[in-house]
């Protein structure tokens, strides 16, 4: 069966909503639609073959959510994976069966009462999989998708929709193995905000160039999380190329009604942006979360039969996308010039009282730091907004700030607004860190986040970059975990923020000439700009805290050594300065610059190891 040519052959109508109409049609029904594919399949049929005489030219197969953490939630942990998959498997196989009995009767009905018999096509439906919950594998999760795919491929199903995704990251290989044993047709859909961005950060711009430039995607649509009005005013701006497209919103967006997402029954104002949707030339137009058989009626009314509408190919882009240059970005600038640059970091205060953290900013300013960085919330403790920290002291001081944004502690609407806004303020540069974990003895009253994890939150600012910020973009870096057990391994994850558009990486504090040495062998492995941690300590029992509780941080013994219990403070502080000069040396042909951590905001230390290495 020749999908490209069907569909572009006319605009085809897609049914509407699974889920929300399963459990508006049957209010007892206790879980997923997916649970009943094998026990009440009448039920599931009934659905399909409402669409259908609705008007629907391309059922789904009822198999979103048929995966091992859906279908597999009853079984003991004792299960073994081959059990799993194999009742995923049988899940959607069941689900092809429902879909093709439902087709079946639908024909023989309309022939029995003498109605235009017409060709409805069944897509095999494959929603994500909630790998992150599971902890699997990246093995484990592929060979999920490859059983999902394969049930729907034994049972004759040659247009594979995978829906509501967030990137190609898992879609890819999936396609692949499809591609590998079947010439099926694969359409990719994704969920994207009002702003035409997933959740990962991606937009639909590069959602669109990714499917035009692989050679495994044969379509690429867009489905939930907006109503159609937005998903229209999106569509617009978009060069959809010579791509199959298919646009299927939400009815609009849920209210909470006793505990239950509840859309309002708005069909008449649904259909008509659908029809200008259809207008832009997308070949699929259809209904998700909030829809019913009466969307796909109006629809198919309206829409159905008609020729599939001319794209305006050469439609201009909202912005054209350029390279990104930072020209106004003195830090950047420097860095990427071969000269040294030098920013501190100070931790923002606890109770809300900024005067220390201020008279430190003056001092390391006076000193010659040029960038003040500001932390957010280490360790996983709750400190004063290192975003308003940096506006603060930018504008008191006249200095230039970057602050931390760690991905534990907002959702992607929070994170997207912080960084909206720190721009609107002038910060124009960021360090991007997925935030350490929460302490354990908080976790059962402080729940962590990461709506993003730090290359997708990079991917994300790439983006507004390219989109918004073009003539004036934002500059960020990410943290180089260079105490890692496999080193290569956090090359690679360089690597990958790199491609996310990281100028720079900032590491922990480096003591020891092991460490120094894991630097250079990183250095001559990727090229970018390496700023190195030096944190001085101040006491002997601050240099034995850092050697045993910090993870991932190594002091030697003979930097111990140094230190006495019984010293004065000024004591201390100088063996700190003077340890902190030893490493600036031993550094100064590796690093690209000097990232000094101010330990308990003793700023005037830093500008003493500054004086002494003559940056």
């Amino acid at each position: 069966m020749d999908f490209h040519t069907i569909l572009r052959s006319r605009c085809l109508i897609t049914d509407g909503a699974m889920g929300t109409y399963y459990r508006e049609k049957y209010e007892n029904s206790p879980g997923a639609p997916e649970l009943d594919n094998q026990t009440e399949p009448q039920k599931i049929e009934a659905v399909h073959r409402e669409y259908i005489e609705a008007g629907a030219d391309i059922i789904r197969t009822n198999s979103f959510a048929s995966n091992v953490k859906t279908l597999c939630a009853d079984l003991s942990g004792e299960t073994t994976r081959e059990e799993q998959l194999k009742r995923v498997y049988d899940n959607v196989q069941a689900s092809c069966r429902i879909a093709r009995s439902a087709v079946r009767k639908e024909q023989e009905r309309a022939e029995k009462t003498g109605k235009i018999q017409k060709e409805v096509y069944i897509a095999g439906d494959i929603g994500p999989i909630p790998e992150q919950d599971d902890g699997k594998e990246a093995e484990d999760i592929l060979e999920e998708y490859r059983t999902m795919a394969k049930a729907h491929l034994d049972s004759g199903v040659r247009l594979i929709w995978f829906e509501t995704f967030s990137d190609f990251e898992q879609i890819l290989p999936a396609a692949e193995w499809i591609r590998s044993v079947s010439d099926a047709f694969i359409m990719a859909s994704f969920s994207v905000n009002m702003y035409g961005y997933t959740k990962t950060g991606i937009s639909m711009r590069e959602l669109l160039r990714t499917a035009e430039e692989s050679s495994l995607i044969d379509g690429i649509g867009f489905n939930c999380g907006i109503g159609p009005s937005h998903l229209c005013r999106l569509l617009r701006r978009q060069n959809l190329g010579k791509m199959i497209v298919s646009a299927v919103p939400n009815a609009g967006y849920a209210e909470r009604i006793e505990n239950r997402m509840v859309y309002r029954d708005n069909a008449a104002y649904f259909c008509e942006a659908l029809e200008e949707i259809a207008d832009l030339g997308v070949n699929m137009i259809g209904g998700c979360c909030g829809t019913n058989p009466s969307y796909t009626k109006k629809l198919a009314q309206t829409v159905g039969n008609r020729p599939a509408a001319k794209r305006l190919e050469d439609r201009p882009e909202e912005r054209a996308e350029s390279e990104i240059r930072y020209d106004n970005n003195p830090f950047i600038r420097k860095i990427y010039s071969g000269e040294k640059a030098v920013i501190a970091e100070l931790d923002p205060p606890f109770d809300g009282n900024d005067r220390k953290m201020t008279e430190a900013a003056a001092v390391l300013k006076q000193a010659g730091v040029e960038m003040i960085t500001f932390s957010d919330s280490p360790m996983g403790k709750m400190r004063a907004s290192g975003v308003m920290s940096a506006v603060k002291i930018a504008n008191q001081l006249e200095v230039e700030t970057m602050p931390h944004i760690a991905c534990r502690d907002r959702n992607a609407i929070g994170t997207g607004s912080e960084i909206l806004g720190a721009y609107m303020n002038g910060i124009r540069n960021f360090l991007i860190v997925t935030g350490d974990p929460v302490p354990s003895g908080d976790r059962g009253s402080i729940k962590s986040v990461y709506d993003y994890n730090s290359v997708t939150l990079m991917n994300y600012i790439r983006q507004l970059n390219k989109e918004y910020f073009s003539e004036d973009p934002i500059a960020y870096g990410g943290a180089l975990n260079y105490g890692r057990a496999n080193i290569d391994a956090e090359i690679r994850r360089m690597e990958k923020k790199c491609r996310a558009g990281a100028s720079f990486f900032l590491t922990q504090p480096i003591y020891s000439d092991e460490d120094v040495e894991r630097i250079r062998y990183i250095k001559s492995r990727i090229d970018t700009k390496i700023i190195c941690g030096i944190m001085p300590l101040v006491s002997y029992r601050n240099a034995v805290f850092m050697k045993n509780e910090i993870t991932g941080i190594h002091v030697p013994d003979e930097i111990i050594a140094q230190y006495r219990k019984d010293m004065s403070r000024e004591e201390a502080q100088a063996a700190g300065v003077r340890i902190a000069v030893e490493i600036a040396e031993k550094l100064r042909d590796t690093a690209d610059g000097y990232y000094f951590m101010v330990p308990f905001n003793r700023a005037r230390m830093i500008a003493e190891i500054m004086e002494e290495i003559r940056i």
